[in-house]
């Protein structure tokens, strides 16, 4: 329309007058439309209509000169305002589209967010605020912000806002805090709330960004209320352990006396079954007692403060000791890998680690003679350590078994133990931060190889 009037006014005035400065109004109005592109229409509109006007209406040799110098000027502001408009209209397009992104994260966060001025009222308040609070935004919008808070903050905030805005000193502004919010329904609860400052215009505005922290707390105190029973029950163990250790102890060291005195006093009298029955009775004890070393050893599994815990020993050194401890038969040979000269190892648990699988090895072995290898490898954070005997070996279906406590392949007549050698071998592995496998098939000999943080060298046992 303001292109065509354009036209029009060419042609009612003299070829001399700028008429052409309608078509740039007419481009300069383009910074309303919808696209950019319409700027470069109308300025191709307006020039085509200049050059037209020009062709159709002029007579020759009237002040020509003027007239082209006039319409090429035309053509140029056209194009002129068209690129200033085209390129304004871009960035304004630009600008809302970062503005709608913003405004979309802002309305869509997990978490509330919340802009106040610097009065406190609120100017911004998006869909997780509405959750966590239950008022909708026409609710909270033009309100202050302290109607979320209960007391003394709801008291308290407009002097907060004084204080900073006549001291400027910071208290919460780029610290996270928790605070308490309060709800439409009047029920208070715990918020984690971080607060920004930020200069608009020269306007001083807050963002506050706050997560409703109701769940965390309640995880939390149910976290308390675990480890209160788990220290009950660590507590109650301890007491369990003393029990086993002295007063179950009393009764077996009567019963293992009575049998040694009816079998020195009654030794004339007794015939070969009775003896064999006291024998028999005195080897019960006796395994009965070592159950209860194995279930007090178990029970105070990280929980030791014996100072061998903290001992490092040269490897090799730790393995001659190791070797002491086992019951070695004349037909064994047992392979100790040269390699634990050149590293360092705490004292305990480890000797005791070796020590149980390599008796374990001596004593499953059906013949009576074997080869036990102890070997190491280096594996960046951790030592892998294997125990492997030429035995025969144990079925895969019982690999996860034998760490079970209690748990024998054999029976206690054949085998003597208390079924919980492995139990105790595995919980100090884990308890390291270790992990411990078997690797054996029926008749093919046994390995165990456990992992041992190296990191752990130094800090494995006692709390």
């Amino acid at each position: 329309m303001m292109v065509a009037a354009g036209f029009l006014f060419d042609f009612l005035t003299p070829l001399g007058v700028a008429a052409g400065v309608i078509y740039t109004i007419a481009v300069l109005c383009t910074i309303w439309a919808d696209k950019p592109v319409a700027a470069y229409n109308y300025a191709t509109a307006g020039t085509v209509l200049t050059v037209l006007g020009f062709l159709l209406f002029h007579e020759a040799g009237i002040n020509e000169w003027i007239i082209v110098t006039n319409r090429g000027l035309t053509v140029l502001a056209l194009w002129s305002f068209a690129f200033m408009v085209y390129r304004q209209k871009n960035i304004q397009i630009s600008l809302e589209q970062k503005q709608n992104e913003l405004a979309a994260i802002q309305e869509n966060t997990v978490d509330g967010m919340i802009t106040i001025n610097a009065a406190g009222t609120i100017l911004s308040y998006n869909r997780a605020c509405r959750t966590i609070f239950g008022y909708s935004a026409e609710e909270a919008i033009g309100q202050n912000v302290k109607f979320l808070m209960p007391d003394p903050d709801h008291s308290a905030h407009d002097s907060y806002l004084k204080n900073y805005h006549s001291t400027g000193q910071k208290k919460i502004i780029g610290i996270g805090r928790e605070v308490r919010g309060l709800r439409k329904d009047g029920t208070t609860f715990p918020l984690h709330l971080s607060v920004s400052e930020v200069r608009v215009g020269g306007q001083v505005l807050f963002s506050g960004i706050v997560r409703d922290i109701s769940e965390k707390k309640r995880a939390e105190a149910e976290r308390e209320r675990y480890i209160e029973d788990l220290s009950r029950s660590n507590r109650d163990l301890d007491d369990f352990a003393y029990v086993a250790s002295h007063d179950l102890r009393a009764p077996l060291r009567v019963i293992d006396n009575a049998s040694t005195w009816l079998a020195e006093d009654l030794a004339d009298v007794l015939d070969e079954d009775s003896r064999e029955s006291l024998q028999l009775l005195r080897s019960r004890v006796a395994r009965m007692d070592r159950l209860l070393d194995d279930l007090l050893e178990y029970s105070r599994i990280g929980r030791k403060s014996d100072h061998r815990y903290q001992q490092l020993m040269q490897g090799d050194v730790l393995m001659q000791e190791v070797l002491m401890l086992v019951d070695q038969p004349d037909g064994f040979t047992i392979r100790i890998d040269p390699a634990f000269k050149n590293i360092q190892l705490v004292n305990m648990p480890l000797k005791q680690i070796f020590a149980n699988l390599i008796s374990n090895a001596v004593k499953h072995s059906e013949s009576g003679t074997g080869t036990v290898d102890v070997t190491l490898q280096d594996a960046g954070r951790n030592w892998i350590f294997s125990v492997a005997d030429d035995g025969p070996g144990i079925e895969p279906r019982y690999h996860q078994q034998i760490f079970k406590m209690f748990q024998t392949l054999k029976s206690r007549d054949r085998v003597e133990g208390s079924g919980m050698g492995l139990s105790i071998v595995q919980k100090h592995v884990q308890q390291a931060g270790g992990t411990i496998s078997v690797h054996s098939a029926a008749g093919e000999g046994c390995e165990f190889r456990f992992t041992w943080p190296k990191q752990q060298l130094a800090t494995t046992g006692g709390t």
